[in-house]
């Protein structure tokens, strides 16, 4: 294989992975929007529970925020080592 093929390969490899990232990132932010709205929606439910039933929900809605925060480190991540940097 020639350095020119070696050159087209390695570029429409990066165009690639770049579009991958970018349908990645897309759908990670919005499963982050989605896991935030159903904590606020939890939250929001258990605020008209009994004290006894309200505990439950309380606890799924710290769940669905935490996961909303492990998508928003990978969105980090994968917009860092976009912009070259090594994490």
């Amino acid at each position: 294989m020639s350095q020119s093929d070696e050159s087209i390969i390695r570029k429409t490899g990066e165009r690639g992975k770049d579009t991958s990232d970018k349908g990645i990132l897309e759908i990670l932010e919005q499963n982050a929007k989605w896991w935030e709205q159903a904590a606020v929606t939890c939250e929001n439910t258990a605020a008209r529970l009994p004290s006894g039933e309200k505990e439950e929900v309380l606890l799924m809605s710290a769940v669905y925020r935490e996961r909303a925060s492990m998508h928003a480190r990978l969105i980090e991540q994968l917009r860092g080592s976009g912009n070259g940097a090594r994490g």
